[in-house]
């Protein structure tokens, strides 16, 4: 087992959330660490946030990613009316990673098979973290539910307490084939 092995293995064992603790085990530390660069799977997105989604009214609901853009699919279920599939295309649009706000722009491109803004605000009002305005969707990375305990971690440097992620910034974000690629770096 080599030092990045060993390393994660003892970050894993501090962090309390199991959602977070897969986070973790998908990353390359090393490529943590040298790249500045962290992967999230369309597996984990699926698994800890679309799947938390599904109701009585949004009875299917999946993400797919590719390079450069991103599809959500599913199906809707409303009283008398049969299931309504509907999918919807989206790219990144930008982001503000600062201590004030944590927050990703998605762009939606292509709603389908309708394009009914009230199908997407009903879609959105299922996700706590996202809002909507117009064909523009904010994901406020502080309100997902698997990543407030990160975001509210806190280190002690130099007699002070600071939180960790006010050092921390996103400098890029895109999607690729299967999974989120984002490039970290220091705030100092």
């Amino acid at each position: 087992m080599g030092i990045f092995e060993k390393l994660n293995e003892k970050i894993t064992e501090r962090i309390k959330n199991p959602a977070l603790v897969e986070l973790v085990k998908e990353q390359s530390l090393k490529d943590l660490l040298t790249k500045r660069e962290f992967r999230v799977s369309q597996v984990y997105l699926q698994r800890e946030f679309l799947s938390r989604a599904l109701d009585d009214e949004i009875v299917e609901f999946s993400i797919a990613l590719f390079d450069g853009y991103g599809e959500i699919a599913g199906k809707m279920k409303k009283r008398l009316l049969p299931a309504i599939p509907f999918s919807a295309t989206f790219t990144i649009h930008g982001m503000e990673f600062s201590p004030a706000r944590k927050t990703v722009l998605l762009k939606l491109e292509k709603v389908g098979p309708i394009d009914s803004d009230w199908l997407t605000k009903k879609v959105v009002q299922h996700i706590p973290f996202l809002s909507c305005n117009g064909d523009l969707l904010t994901c406020d990375l502080t309100r997902v539910p698997r990543l407030t305990e990160l975001f509210g971690y806190r280190v002690k440097l130099a007699g002070r307490e600071l939180n960790a992620w006010d050092l921390i910034t996103l400098k890029e974000l895109s999607l690729k084939e299967g999974e989120i690629v984002g490039r970290v770096g220091v705030v100092l």
